[in-house]
């Protein structure tokens, strides 16, 4: 991944080289940044809709890397389910909070799909 930094943004990596790498594993964020991850993904979310109609749609992941000074720098998004999603496949740290069962991703999107079909919606999901 620090590669991909590297092309992408040269003139930081150096701040960046004492870094762990987390990889597809589960990390529970402090609740300090989620307000700035949620940010994030809004402008993100939002940046899509003004590219190409509807925009993203469905789960998506932003890669990050963050630095003590200057914070969080997405250096990848990606429209899908990512890979570490399956290692918790009873849900994320914070589904417990939303659901009173384990919510896996793909659970998660099968009950917003039947919710669609119920309310007569699915058109407005599925396009």
């Amino acid at each position: 991944m620090i590669d991909e930094i590297y092309r992408g943004l040269p003139e930081i990596i150096e701040e960046y080289m004492d870094y762990t790498v987390t990889g597809n594993v589960p990390a529970v964020v402090r609740e300090k940044f989620i307000v700035e991850i949620l940010h994030a993904a809004g402008r993100v979310a939002s940046a899509s809709r003004k590219l190409f109609n509807p925009g993203l749609i469905g789960p998506f992941c932003l890669e990050m890397v963050y630095h003590p000074r200057r914070g969080f720098t997405v250096f990848e998004v990606s429209a899908r389910i990512v890979a570490g999603t399956n290692l918790y496949p009873l849900g994320s740290p914070y589904s417990p909070y939303y659901y009173d069962e384990p919510m896996s991703m793909g659970r998660r999107i099968a009950r917003e799909i039947r919710k669609a079909l119920n309310r007569g919606m699915l058109d407005q999901l599925v396009y």
